[in-house]
């Protein structure tokens, strides 16, 4: 059994723990900052931000809580869990890996397929019969969330665009993937030692942790998209990459709607049927075949650097099977 170099010996439900304590710690400290950042900024108090966050004229004090809290709660914890218990932190998260130009085209096409096959899964989540009262709840949530989309993303400039474009996309993509693909799925894969469900329980958690029933779905499907790039490439970055363009187009597809006065659709996948999503999703799984081929060969590029290395998911995987 390989030793893992870069690790400082915590057990996997140690390693959780510490994992989610940080995020509880973060979410708590980012919150306390963002309340005092929301009072200096706007002069309102906090009983009347759930009101005053529905008024664009507050638009920047609210965007600059939305990057200060994901900080604090998704990157700046997992980055110290890291330094705890792995002696490289960046490596373990995944920063240190070396793409190519096929990866790379092979995510962009990955991508654009991404949006027809979840609108075919927006249309999935809205068949699926419920309660009355979940009904009723769940669309007065969605109401809620359409509602404060419409008064703050009004991307009506470019300067403004621009702005969207990284505390909407960038920021997000970055923060987001270090938490679930760098840090949780990284755990998860080492403790179970089987990728499949290391990847579908992060994607339900990733799913989840956004807050919208009609939504679960595609955002599940994305988390399983962004976690086989992240297991197949060991490389953060390409991770990010797709968060950020995924997010980046429907910005920019907003704010071109807004330029020219139509703002009936917000989402991309929207527009796409059923049958379109089937198409695009046997395409993907051909994509990620071709992906899976394409990382295996950079990997042999690199075998002086990446030979035997425990940090790698493959080699830590295959040379730590699974036991009873």
């Amino acid at each position: 059994m390989t030793i893992d170099r870069n690790s400082r010996n915590f057990s996997f439900p140690s390693q959780l723990g510490i994992f989610l304590g940080l995020i509880g710690a973060g979410l708590i400290l980012g919150t306390l900052i963002s309340a005092g950042l929301w009072m200096a900024m706007t002069g309102r108090p906090l009983m009347s931000m759930e009101t005053d966050m529905l008024n664009p004229k507050y638009y920047n004090a609210i965007m600059l809580m939305q990057v200060i809290s994901t900080f604090f709660m998704f990157f700046l914890p997992v980055y110290i869990f890291a330094i705890i218990c792995y002696r490289n932190p960046s490596k373990f998260i995944g920063f240190h890996k070396n793409i190519n130009y096929q990866q790379l085209f092979l995510v962009l096409g990955i991508l654009i397929l991404t949006f027809p096959l979840s609108g075919a899964l927006a249309e999935i989540n809205k068949m699926i019969p419920l309660p009355k009262t979940l009904e009723i709840k769940f669309k007065a949530m969605e109401a809620s969330r359409a509602a404060q989309e419409d008064a703050l993303i009004n991307i009506n400039s470019f300067p403004r665009y621009l702005f969207s474009m990284i505390v909407i996309g960038l920021l997000p993509g970055i923060f987001e993937e270090v938490c679930f693909r760098g840090g949780l799925q990284n755990i998860f894969i080492r403790w179970f030692k089987n990728p499949w469900m290391a990847i579908i329980l992060t994607a339900i958690l990733f799913s989840i942790i956004h807050i919208s029933y009609y939504g679960f779905f595609v955002r599940f499907a994305l988390g399983i998209v962004l976690g086989y790039i992240f297991y197949y490439s060991g490389s953060i970055w390409l991770s990010i990459l797709f968060h950020f363009l995924y997010n980046g187009i429907q910005v920019t597809a907003l704010y071109v709607t807004t330029m020219a006065g139509n703002k009936s659709s917000k989402d991309i996948e929207e527009n796409f049927p059923l049958w379109a999503g089937i198409i695009a999703l046997i395409l993907i799984v051909y994509a990620f075949i071709k992906f899976r081929e394409i990382s295996l060969l950079q990997k042999k590029k690199y075998a002086e650097e990446d030979a035997g290395d425990p940090n790698d998911f493959q080699n830590w995987v295959q040379n730590n099977p699974k036991t009873d």
